[in-house]
């Protein structure tokens, strides 16, 4: 790669911010999976500590989270200690479980397996997005300003009491299947697994993926890393003119949102996940990705992966290959393009959840560019 293409990475990611009223800074990594070539870059200002952002900075990944839940709930597959098929009446408590999915005078339950969870087909409703009648959601009260902590006791009292599952858990073999995103599925996963192996998840995702990938900056708020930096992310995260104070809510949000992480790890993170380093089963991978639902036009999902593949309609002038991994609410983003090789990471760390669907094309136009 040349030094042209630096350049031009540079420029796309300062123009991003500085052309955006609202957005403070960006980060940007850009890897080869085979680690032959390699680009970070930062621009723009909002460091808790004052100045300007740089590439070292640890930020919250926000839904980038799920990856790593699912990629850890998959190795129990992988191990027989959970299997997708198995319903979560059979794992968790009576108490935990007890009227969660209730339509009309029908309790679907008893049919919610851990593939439910994994690919949003549960039709169960978003503790976390949906405001309950007369009331404001989590998100709603911590995009203006408040800590808006969720208790996993109080996300089964809001899906109970305060919303409406969205339809039944999905047959498998349905030739269309409707999934619906909801954070509730990635805190009831956590639980299964926190079940079945008596672990937190916080402390299954250090021994099963940031202490043997070497994500010594990477872990789950309130925990500190492994490098001994403080567990406080170190950029502020905005919504229009309002810092976000999310402290308390990054406590609760283990499975769904919680990781705090750096650029470096989370490329390192997930070109171990496609290059195989990861799974005991070179086929686990690719059954993260076999089966897609929709869930936001043009977006699929499958077991905690997302693919982003647009039609050609939508950019005449360069056909966008397809990526695959997981962005979050903040702007957060971490995808693989096996058409190039690539792994990109990054985050604006503003309440755009678009943002990174609009940026990463250009990215991925102007390293195919560079490689004619």
């Amino acid at each position: 790669m040349s030094g042209a293409l630096d350049v031009r990475l540079q420029t796309l990611l300062e123009r991003a911010v500085d052309r955006r009223r609202r957005v403070r800074h960006g980060l940007l990594a850009v890897s080869r999976t085979d680690g032959s070539w390699s680009w970070e870059g930062a621009h723009g200002t909002g460091a808790v500590a004052g100045g300007p952002v740089t590439t070292r900075m640890r930020y919250p990944i926000a839904s980038v989270t799920k990856l790593f839940t699912a990629v850890t709930v998959l190795r129990l597959v992988e191990q027989g200690r959970l299997a997708l098929d198995e319903r979560i009446v059979d794992v968790l408590p009576a108490e935990v479980t007890a009227g969660l999915h209730v339509i009309g005078e029908d309790d679907h339950t008893d049919r919610i397996t851990v593939e439910h969870l994994l690919d949003h087909s549960s039709g169960l409703p978003d503790y976390y997005g949906e405001a309950p009648r007369g009331g404001r959601s989590a998100q709603d009260r911590l995009l203006a300003g408040e800590d808006a902590p969720v208790p996993f006791g109080e996300v089964l009292r809001i899906v109970r009491e305060e919303l409406t599952p969205h339809f039944p858990p999905q047959p498998f073999d349905a030739p269309k299947r409707r999934a619906r995103y909801a954070d509730t599925n990635y805190q009831l996963l956590a639980a299964v697994a926190e079940q079945r192996t008596r672990q937190a998840l916080s402390e299954l995702f250090d021994t099963m993926l940031f202490g043997p990938l070497g994500l010594d900056d990477t872990s789950s708020y309130p925990h500190p890393p492994r490098s001994g930096a403080s567990a406080e992310p170190e950029v502020h995260v905005f919504a229009r003119d309002v810092v976000l104070q999310p402290q308390g809510a990054l406590r609760h949000q283990v499975a769904d949102g919680g990781i705090v992480s750096t650029l470096a790890d989370q490329v390192r993170f997930l070109t171990a996940v496609v290059e195989g380093a990861v799974f005991e089963d070179p086929a686990t991978w690719p059954r993260m990705l076999q089966r897609r639902n929709r869930i936001f036009f043009p977006i699929e999902y499958g077991l905690g992966v997302m693919r982003y593949a647009p039609a050609r309609w939508m950019s005449p002038t360069f056909a966008i290959p397809p990526i695959v991994g997981h962005t979050g609410s903040t702007a957060t983003w971490s995808f693989h393009c096996p058409e190039l090789d690539l792994v990109v990471a990054g985050t604006f760390d503003v309440a755009q959840p678009p943002l990174p669907f609009r940026f990463l094309p250009h990215v991925l136009r102007a390293v195919a560019g560079a490689g004619r």
